[in-house]
């Protein structure tokens, strides 16, 4: 089976249906660019496509899940719009929403939107698409795609993860519509269920779902057909779509930050403790051991006074204990961030979010949220030692925009580097803002996800410098007749440029602890059952791919493949170690 699967043998030329499987395409065209809330210069469509009595040559994509149309730009598209209404589908430029919610395609989650246009059709896709709903951290990320043809015809398709769900502090974002309109100020019909199929005489067709997280149509596919006036319509689940997804974790991993990111309005971690035991390579992060706020003494210095965006650095009277060696520098920002030695950047960033912590220039220690102490009634933001402790102290400071205020603490140990964050009451729902609670060494830090730090998570431990276990992903979608799929694995220890993939057909989650076989904190996450395979390793980069071509038969459709990755190293008694496990499922 392994060799007549892996192998690659070419045994039929398979023909397709369009459309006939409701899965995305795995080659999208050519890339329009990444980025949030944007849209992209005038693309052709490659034909006039038909709407309401019209034609359109022309088509605008926008990051927001949807497409402007015009002949030459006339009507003039609008801009990137993240609040959805069927009011602006109405009243807006001719505009086709595959979902139009608060969507973004970043480069940083290797995202873009891409257009393929033919003779015979335009395909738009949202790759690596991703709701707005945790700064640049945001949701799980989600493959969406729609395909006009000269008919009129409309196809949409959406990957597994497809939501409307961005930040619950801003309703209006998380409004996601469906649907097509020609616009202009046309009269707005009543909402269709597009997953339950139907048909409207009224050229304009839409569903809106004002809910977060209800879209219904994920891993799905909807056809909007046009009947000159009205539309018929109807959607249908996606069927053997080819898909790879990695889960576990590989060895040996140990990260450098640590972070929860929240809306201020769902803040769940005031009168707690954070406490940071230093370790002499790290910290021992743990929210189970009591601190008490200690009231600044009228000797406190103020931070940045008169200042709603300012930073201060303060020198501290005997050398401190931190990543990387020793400080005798604080830099204190008004937005809840202490940065070991000078500024991480002159800007002051009051739009916290995960991404930005884990890429600070300064080692930053964080309850960051826009803070603002220049408000009437604020108290203040403080700096100051005692008894060999430095206490940076936000002492019923207000959120911006509300009097509302914020009280918390950090606790600076100067003899051993341990940090105590005192959390008191904070201003809650009161405030539309942000608040990351976090640490990260300086420079860029590998995500290590968010953690609950209201939870009885134990202890976390936090190197000082990153080491990134040994990982797999795989290259493109395993669809019937891929010659070129292939996994790539990365961050192989520099020993032997020679690596190992196991193939299974069941997945093993949670992995099984491997410490039994010499490998502590390694995991396997496959069976194995199927065979293994050697595959170089290169000494410049310490990464290797092992080609899986697919073969040209739809009789492998719906194949599923469990793998993992295996090198050797000198950070486990066997002198082995393992990737995550990534999952392979054959399709169109």
């Amino acid at each position: 089976m392994m060799h007549k699967f892996l192998g690659g043998l070419a045994v039929g030329v398979l023909a397709l249906p369009a459309f006939a499987q409701n899965c995305v395409i795995g080659t999208p065209g050519v890339s329009l660019g990444a980025g949030g809330d944007v849209v992209y210069p005038i693309q052709p469509i490659g034909f006039a496509f038909p709407l309401a009595g019209q034609t359109f040559t022309n088509i605008h994509v926008c990051d927001k899940g949807y497409v402007y149309l015009s002949n030459a730009g006339i009507p003039a598209p609008g801009g990137a719009d993240f609040t959805a209404t069927a009011a602006e589908l109405a009243s807006g430029p001719p505009r086709i929403c595959a979902l139009w919610s608060d969507i973004q395609c970043l480069s940083g989650n290797s995202g873009a939107c891409f257009l393929s246009s033919t003779t015979t059709q335009c395909t738009i896709t949202w790759k690596n698409a991703q709701i707005y709903n945790n700064g640049l951290a945001g949701g799980p990320l989600f493959d969406m795609q729609m395909t006009l043809s000269p008919s009129g015809a409309i196809h949409c398709t959406y990957g597994p993860g497809t939501t409307n769900n961005s930040i619950a502090s801003q309703p209006t974002w998380q409004v996601g519509i469906t649907g097509v309109s020609v616009g202009g100020g046309v009269t707005l019909p009543a909402a269709s269920d597009l997953s339950a199929g139907g048909a409207t005489t009224d050229n304009t067709l839409f569903e809106q779902w004002l809910t977060p997280a209800t879209f219904d149509m994920a891993s799905a596919g909807l056809d909007m057909i046009p009947t000159n006036p009205g539309w018929t319509f109807f959607s249908a689940p996606s069927v053997n779509c080819a898909s790879t997804s990695n889960y576990g974790t590989g060895c040996i991993t140990q990260s450098d930050s640590f972070y929860e990111f929240s809306a201020m309005a769902a803040f769940d971690l005031s009168n707690t403790v954070i406490t940071m035991l230093r370790t002499g390579n790290g910290y021992i992060v743990l929210n189970s051991l009591p601190g008490t706020f200690v009231p600044p003494t009228a000797a406190a210095q103020p931070v940045a006074m008169g200042l709603l965006d300012g930073q201060q650095q303060f020198t501290l009277s005997s050398a401190m204990p931190v990543a990387g060696g020793t400080t005798t520098t604080l830099n204190v920002t008004t937005k809840g961030q202490v940065e070991v030695g000078g500024p991480g950047s002159a800007t002051i960033d009051y739009t916290p979010s995960a991404a930005e912590l884990l890429a600070d220039a300064s080692t930053v220690f964080a309850c960051w949220h826009d803070y603002d102490q220049t408000q009437a009634g604020s108290g203040m933001i403080t700096f100051e030692e005692i008894s060999g402790f430095a206490y940076v102290t936000w002492n019923g400071v207000y959120s911006y925009t509300t009097t509302t205020p914020n009280t918390m603490q950090f606790q600076f140990n100067l003899a051993t580097g341990d940090l105590t964050l005192v959390i008191g009451a904070m201003s809650g729902p009161a405030s539309v803002d942000n608040i990351v609670v976090g640490y990260s060494v300086a420079g860029p830090s590998g995500d290590p996800g968010a953690t609950d730090l209201s939870s009885a998570f134990g202890a976390i431990n936090i190197a000082d410098a990153q080491l990134l276990g040994l990982a797999l992903t795989a290259n493109g979608l395993p669809t019937i007749g891929n010659s070129s799929f292939s996994t790539t694995a990365t961050n192989v220890p520099p020993i032997v440029p020679l690596a190992f993939l196991f193939v299974g057909d069941t997945k093993i989650l949670p992995g099984l602890d491997l410490t039994f076989l010499g490998m502590p904190g390694c995991f396997g996450y496959t069976n194995a059952n199927i065979g293994s395979l050697s595959f170089p390793v290169s000494s410049m980069t310490w990464s290797g791919n092992q080609l899986l071509p697919i073969p040209n038969n739809a009789m492998f459709a719906g194949t599923q493949l469990r793998v993992q990755a295996v090198a050797f190293s000198l950070a486990t008694p066997l002198n082995l170690v393992t990737s995550n496990g990534t999952e392979i499922t054959v399709g169109f």
